[in-house]
């Protein structure tokens, strides 16, 4: 009978012990398995300790009935000398002999101390037989184990935490960055203010609806900031010029996206292809984009969502040669370049989102905010039903 009870109780040690590991209510659970432990032994007082970071000291990490011991007092280098998870009995320590400590066990996993287990004598006054030293230093043994797999486990979840907070402060430097450029690039080009966060939030939208993963949306967040970095060079004369350009200073004005390439690809990035993402922004499907002449399976998909987007802010954009067109005359002009300048899927998901917005689904819409308040939204519900019939008859897949 008291075989199968301390197997029992041994067991039950097991399964709390596996617990421990994951549970949030790590002491509750900790003052369970004492319990268990000194019910196992008929002990009055108990208690377990763990050795704490520094190595040189143990605290309590449970107890009772030895609220008055201070563990200040304890000879740690006794204890760690005593045999791995061999439970003995206090014989010429006064503090702990004077709180009732009555056996101690050093808990061990490997090579590593971790505690003790300390126990009173019993409350039939008994002795403690060997028998009951060997159930106890197989629970000893549990314990350890289950001590050291919470302490890896707090050690792995602060390094987490640790590595957590450098990420978001390199998020924060990034975005600062971003602020930075976009607002240098505002100051130079005054018809251009705040294009870079309008091409930004678009892409987030177009590439959300999509289904990127989170992680890349923030890419294409990024690249949609530093799409125009590369204007930073561009003369002023150019930029601001209020009559169309000529030959020369197109192909002036075209060497920015490359220019922008340059500028950003010396940046070790946390997303794949940002910079790639900004050099392609103007390349077309139809191949005769610039600057490297690129074709539509060349082309990824957040060049393309790139493309889309920062036209559409240039069309419903004043700019120093030109009024801005209406939403209507916008969505028009790039439903006529599809598969010329824009992908239709891309355009597919661009009016999606626009119809979600004006049917107030999405939460935080990035699109509509940044439109005249007298914009004609009606045509978009009709605009996207006929592009989805139109590649619909293609035979694409929508």
């Amino acid at each position: 009978m008291e075989l199968k009870k301390a197997l029992f109780n041994i067991s039950a040690l097991a399964d709390l012990g596996e617990e421990i590991t994951s549970e949030k209510n790590f002491q509750d659970k900790l003052q369970s398995l004492l319990y268990v432990v000194m019910g196992t032994f008929l002990a009055s007082k108990g208690a377990i300790t763990c050795q704490e970071k520094s190595g040189e000291k143990i605290a309590f990490a449970s107890r009772k009935g030895f609220e008055k011991l201070s563990l200040d007092d304890i000879d740690l280098g006794f204890v760690r000398a005593a045999g791995k998870n061999e439970p003995y009995r206090i014989a010429n320590d006064p503090a702990l002999m004077t709180a009732g400590v009555e056996i101690i066990t050093p808990l061990w996993v490997r090579n590593e101390f971790i505690g003790t287990i300390m126990l009173s004598r019993k409350f039939t006054s008994e002795p403690y037989t060997p028998e009951d030293f060997e159930i106890l230093r197989v629970i000893a043994h549990q314990i350890a184990i289950t001590l050291n797999n919470r302490a890896l486990f707090m050690n792995l979840t602060e390094q987490l935490n640790d590595n957590r907070k450098l990420y978001e402060e390199m998020r924060r430097i990034y975005h600062d960055t971003l602020q930075a450029f976009a607002a240098a690039i505002d100051a130079k080009d005054v018809y251009t203010r705040h294009h870079s966060q309008r091409v930004a939030k678009y892409s987030v939208a177009i590439a959300r609806e999509l289904g990127w993963n989170e992680h890349d949306v923030e890419g294409i967040y990024v690249a949609g900031f530093l799409h125009d970095v590369g204007k930073l060079v561009i003369s002023n004369e150019i930029l601001n010029k209020k009559t169309p350009f000529t030959k020369e200073e197109m192909e002036e004005m075209k060497k920015h996206s490359l220019l922008s390439y340059k500028i950003i690809s010396h940046i070790k990035f946390p997303w794949k292809d940002v910079e790639k993402t900004v050099k392609h922004h103007h390349e077309r499907p139809d191949g005769t984009g610039y600057p490297d002449a690129l074709s539509q399976g060349d082309l990824s998909e957040g060049a393309k969502i790139l493309a889309l987007a920062d036209s559409f802010d240039a069309m419903t954009s004043k700019r120093a040669y030109r009024d801005k067109m209406d939403l209507k005359g916008a969505l028009a002009e790039l439903s006529r370049c599809l598969n010329r300048q824009f992908d239709d899927k891309i355009m597919l998901a661009f009016c999606r989102v626009l119809d979600k917005e004006i049917r107030g689904e999405l939460p935080k819409p990035n699109i509509l905010p940044h439109l005249d308040k007298d914009s004609d939204l009606s045509v978009i519900p009709a605009l996207l039903e006929g592009i989805i019939s139109e590649l619909s008859g293609d035979g694409r897949d929508v």
